[in-house]
């Protein structure tokens, strides 16, 4: 374990130098320079080994991570790696923080825009200076967001680095594709489960449709009685949807789902929402797949419309691609008036601050959003709940057994909000029930992802059940119906939701 290593202050003379370098940009008053700057790093980049000692060490000793918490060579050196891309968080100088407003933004009017230009031609005079040469934009900007205030830009310059972290204009200053285990990415929750189904995981229920084991335990049958989720929308975002699914295409409205509901899909990564990826048609078909008559297993809102969107490749956010793929999600979801849910079953042990901008921007635009706490794959096992989830704008869901201790492989802990059982207390590796990537065979599939997407369909119930309520009426219903409020957990929030109990207290709002 490192200690992080403290910041060198300037010296007059290095003082007066990066004044100058700001001063000599054209931007007038635009932006401003920390009071107290800091030099531009000496020497070389922390070798790949060391940088991963202190990022990591630094997780596991604080149980979380934020790139502000490291000092300006540690920031520098992370950038060197991966595909050297830099998020840029910015704001007018003098604003505070921006998470409650970040909705009511136009970063194309006013000081916004004059910050925005303004940074940009610092970065475009400092990269010039340093190729020798004029630049074309689409040499180093990869993303001037058209949203939200974020320019992601590609570049190992520790001048320029530097220039940038001293403004106060500068929200955060972010190493967008670092990773610890370079150069392996991972391909985790694509490949589904090999588990033989168990005939005692099921029961049968009209009109031919399978009820996975664990929906009684959420009290699901009793609350289809009052709620289907006919008339609401959820959003789920993950990695990509089988076509061969009919249930999620051309049978979406099979069985006692045949109520004219819709399916529509985007994508934010990659060139189509259709991919072989098994883990968004598991979390899909949980959350709003068709009873059918196909006697595949059936969704929780099984009336609800369905709104996909693919943005990343595989759980882990492990790619500057991916990052900014669930951003630009979270975006097109919170801009969409017919979503009022979005469920991710995706994240990162790293705090990041375009991902945080995303969240704000969808929570903020009245979507309920439901977050998986964390599955371990690999090294992962120690990390606690994970990002997007650990942010106040998403609701922290995690998996538990049926005896209620922590399932095999999630995570848990202070930041959750609810639980959902969803594995079998003598077998791990017999969890819920979902549609695997074509026919009707059921699938198991397990972690706190599995919880997240159910929790979401039982929102979705909730809400069809008064479709005037406010998502704060939506949420209050389900937490003061669940297992152990009014009193929560250390780990486990308010426990297992009860889906008939919550939609009688909303009748009653």
């Amino acid at each position: 374990m490192l200690a992080l290593g403290s910041l060198m202050f300037l010296g007059a003379c290095e003082r007066n130098e990066i004044e100058n370098q700001v001063s000599n940009v054209p931007s007038g008053d635009v932006l401003k320079q920390k009071a107290n700057p800091l030099a531009v790093p000496e020497g070389d980049a922390l070798s790949k080994q060391k940088l991963d000692e202190v990022v990591v060490g630094t997780l596991e000793q604080r149980g979380d991570f934020h790139w502000e918490w490291v000092d300006l060579k540690t920031l520098w050196s992370a950038v060197q790696y991966g595909d050297q891309s830099i998020a840029i968080g910015y704001k007018p100088a003098g604003t505070g923080e921006i998470d409650n407003i970040i909705h009511q933004i136009d970063i194309r009017k006013g000081e916004w825009k004059e910050v925005h230009d303004a940074l940009l031609n610092l970065i475009k005079i400092e990269l010039e200076k340093e190729a020798g040469r004029a630049l074309s934009d689409a040499e180093y900007i990869i993303e001037d967001d058209a949203v939200l205030p974020i320019i992601t830009i590609k570049s190992t310059s520790k001048e320029l680095i530097t220039q940038l972290y001293n403004l106060e204009n500068v929200r955060y200053i972010e190493p967008l594709d670092y990773w610890p285990e370079d150069p392996t990415r991972s391909s985790s929750g694509c490949g589904g489960s090999d588990e033989p189904l168990n005939g005692t995981d099921y029961s049968n229920i009209a009109p031919a449709s399978r009820l996975p084991w664990n929906f009684p335990l959420v009290d699901i049958p009793n609350a289809w009685n009052s709620s289907e989720g006919q008339g609401i929308t959820i959003g789920v975002i993950d990695a990509g949807i089988s076509s061969s699914q009919t249930l999620l295409n051309s049978q979406f409205n099979n069985g006692f789902s045949a109520v004219g509901r819709s399916i529509t899909t985007d994508y934010t990564y990659g060139g189509t929402a259709f991919t072989s990826c098994s883990h968004g048609t598991s979390m899909s078909g949980l959350a709003a797949g068709p009873r059918n008559n196909l006697n595949a297993s059936t969704g929780i809102a099984y009336k609800a419309n369905l709104h996909f969107i693919r943005a990343c490749d595989d759980v882990v956010l492990n790619k500057s691609s991916e990052r900014t793929g669930v951003k630009n999600a979270l975006v097109r979801m919170g801009d969409r008036t017919d979503v009022k849910i979005i469920s991710m079953s995706i994240g990162t042990p790293f705090s990041s601050g375009v991902l945080s901008d995303g969240a704000n921007y969808a929570n903020n635009r009245g979507k309920l959003i439901f977050a998986a706490a964390g599955t371990s794959f690999s090294w992962t096992s120690w990390w606690g709940v994970i990002y997007p989830a650990r942010y106040s704008s998403c609701i922290a869901v995690t998996g538990v057994k049926e005896n209620g201790s922590t399932c095999a492989t999630c995570h848990d802990g202070s930041q959750v909000v609810f639980t959902i059982p969803m594995e079998r207390n003598s077998d791990s590796d017999r969890n819920t029930l979902s549609l695997d990537v074509s026919g009707s065979s059921p699938s198991y599939v397990g972690g706190s992802s599995s919880a997240t997407a159910m929790t979401a369909g039982v929102a979705a119930l909730v809400w069809s059940s008064r479709p005037t309520l406010s998502k704060s009426q939506v949420l209050n219903a389900m937490i003061t119906t669940s297992q152990y409020y009014p009193s929560t957990s250390s780990s486990k929030g308010y426990g297992n939701i009860n889906a008939s109990a919550a939609i009688n207290v909303a009748s009653s709002y």
